[in-house]
């Protein structure tokens, strides 16, 4: 992770965003650039950790051009270009709650919705089932994969919007005891 360093940030989210481009056919750094002439933000008028964190925002933030589904041209872009869009995407909420999760205390967790957490792990983002008879035990672990995130996105998309955090002894133990040589 790289929440204390844009840098690192920033070379995350540009292997997350890879080879994609805006509705007008420019890559997100062009789209950055174009930005700061037209602002007139520069590095050098502002300093360099200013300059670094207003473009990891700004990446942050950037949208490819088929968000809808459809290229700059308006023709469907087909099923392998939906795949990489929820990849783009899974990889991006996975960045941000991991982000947010990373410097709370121990035992803290995301309430993505009333069936599954994530917490912190110390070494990466961990997501849970919560038993159906009682959301306060942990039924099992899972992977942020295709079926999870399809399930799952507008609830964990909301959750960016409102995060909601509580804290859960028993992550707590498991986080805690992993530390432990």
């Amino acid at each position: 992770m790289c929440y204390r360093d844009p840098e690192k940030g920033i070379a995350l989210l540009l292997e997350v965003i890879g080879d994609l481009k805006s509705a007008q056919g420019h890559t997100p750094l062009e789209d950055f650039d174009h930005f700061c002439a037209y602002s007139g933000l520069s590095e050098a008028e502002v300093g360099r950790l200013p300059f670094l964190w207003t473009k990891y925002g700004y990446l942050s933030a950037w949208k490819p051009a088929d968000e809808t589904g459809k290229n700059s041209k308006g023709a469907s872009t087909g099923v392998s270009r939906g795949r990489e869009d929820d990849d783009v995407a899974v990889s991006a909420f996975r960045l941000q709650v991991g982000m947010l999760l990373r410097d709370l205390p121990p035992g803290t967790v995301a309430e993505l919705d009333d069936q599954c957490i994530a917490w912190w792990n110390d070494n990466d983002l961990a997501f849970a089932h919560l038993c159906d008879d009682d959301h306060e035990r942990i039924e099992e672990e899972f992977d942020l994969n295709d079926c999870e995130w399809q399930e799952r996105r507008a609830a964990f998309e909301a959750w960016l919007k409102e995060p909601k955090y509580s804290s859960r002894a028993e992550v707590r133990d498991w986080v805690l005891r992993q530390r432990q040589p």
